[in-house]
């Protein structure tokens, strides 16, 4: 807005600039169109009296001609040059208007010495300097030391005018720097030649660029360090834009993909499409905000890797998906690592089985042994203290093979 503001002052500057040219040259021809009809339509009307009455003398017409025409040209020009002053201060007041009305920095200054000639009440109170303060100053006063030079520079060699001139850094009274986007063109000010300037304070967009700049670093190094990649895609264009990291991971230069949908879908494992299609179907139907879905994705060196892709969904005024942006990440370590977890779940639920019937089954048969040695009234007291004994370990290792197994049923990842 402000940038479009900046070339409207421009450009009005332009046209009455132009205005007041163009009136100067009408009165001119205006003037020289009225003296050329009188004059030949004068002789051409004294002649044909001269020849109606071939012996009188009718020169003196002549000379009453000529002063008529003074007087009628003098009547002219003044009533020419009233209109021009009319419309002289008409252009003075709208270029007054424009100078003190602008919500701009204006000024205009000396191109030999670089004083000011003239500034609006937007840069006294944007510089907090008062009006005869700047006067007595250049536009080297209002520029930091470095910026003054690189000044002085610019103006000494020859450069373009009445367009952008670049974003220069100005200084306040209080010493406070800012940021000034920068138009001017060349004028002439009480018989000086100089440069009339428009100044827009861009300092917030300065801080604004920083800051995005600051992110985006961040944002940088974050992917740097993770296996996320940022895109963003537009259904109704069918375009896919990858940002930092895509290359890097999947092995696709930008000269090796194509930026649509359809050949990122063409890389989806044939087994996955199906499934990844319905699920962004059902999510554009049920006009979700979020979707996310897990697939094999072939990278450039034919191998699949193992992704996870979330996208948040944005919607138009009608409802329809317009954007989805996203973050596409390798979990190809993780699912090797749920299966190397199923694997030993597998092994564990092997070992819980013969733990529960291979081992518990001759258990069983020394407890049964031992029960039926002990019926036996014959056996010695020292034989059946040990069958006592025998028994009790037993049982005791009955109960530490049933712990074991409650314990590899809540180790089971399934459960």
């Amino acid at each position: 807005m402000k940038l479009s503001l900046n070339k409207s002052l421009l450009s009005r500057m332009a046209y009455l600039y132009q205005f007041m040219r163009k009136r100067t040259v009408l009165i001119v021809l205006i003037y020289l169109v009225l003296g050329g009809v009188w004059l030949i339509m004068g002789a051409r009307w004294i002649d044909n009296i001269n020849e109606l009455s071939p012996g009188e003398d009718f020169s003196w017409l002549y000379t009453y001609k000529n002063i008529f025409f003074l007087f009628v040209s003098a009547a002219i020009l003044f009533l020419l040059i009233e209109m021009y002053r009319a419309s002289l201060t008409t252009v003075e007041k709208n270029y007054k208007q424009l100078f003190e009305g602008s919500p701009a920095v204006i000024y205009v200054f000396d191109k030999t010495n670089f004083q000011f000639l003239k500034v609006n009440n937007v840069m006294i109170r944007k510089y907090g300097y008062t009006e005869k303060e700047l006067m007595e100053m250049t536009v080297m006063d209002i520029r930091p030391l470095e910026e003054s030079s690189r000044l002085n520079d610019y103006l000494s060699t020859k450069h373009d005018e009445g367009s952008e001139t670049g974003i220069w850094l100005h200084q306040k009274k209080n010493g406070m720097l800012f940021h000034q986007l920068i138009s001017h063109h060349s004028t002439v000010y009480e018989g000086k030649p100089a440069y009339t300037v428009i100044a827009i304070d861009v300092e917030q967009h300065i801080k604004a660029e920083e800051k995005i700049k600051e992110l985006l670093n961040t944002y940088e190094t974050v992917t740097s360090v993770t296996n996320d990649v940022i895109w963003e895609y537009c259904p109704y264009t069918d375009r896919m834009q990858w940002m930092n990291g895509f290359s890097e991971i999947f092995g696709y230069t930008a000269d090796a993909r194509e930026d649509s949908g359809e050949w990122v879908l063409d890389k989806i494992h044939p087994e996955d499409k199906n499934r990844l299609v319905s699920s962004m179907e059902l999510a554009f139907k049920q006009l979700s905000n979020s979707w996310r879905c897990e697939y094999r994705f072939l990278c450039a060196d034919g191998i699949y890797k193992e992704v996870s892709n979330q996208a948040f969904i944005l919607l138009d005024g009608q409802g329809k998906t317009e954007k989805m942006v996203g973050a596409l990440r390798d979990i190809t370590v993780r699912k090797d690592y749920e299966k190397r977890l199923l694997h030993k779940n597998s092994m564990l639920k092997e070992i819980a089985w013969n733990n529960s019937h291979e081992i518990r089954r001759p258990l069983s048969n020394i407890l049964g042994l031992t029960k039926l040695l002990n019926t036996d009234p014959d056996i010695p007291q020292a034989q059946a203290e040990l069958l006592q004994l025998l028994e009790k370990s037993a049982v005791e290792l009955d109960e530490i093979i049933i712990k074991i197994n409650d314990s590899l049923q809540d180790l089971n990842p399934e459960s």
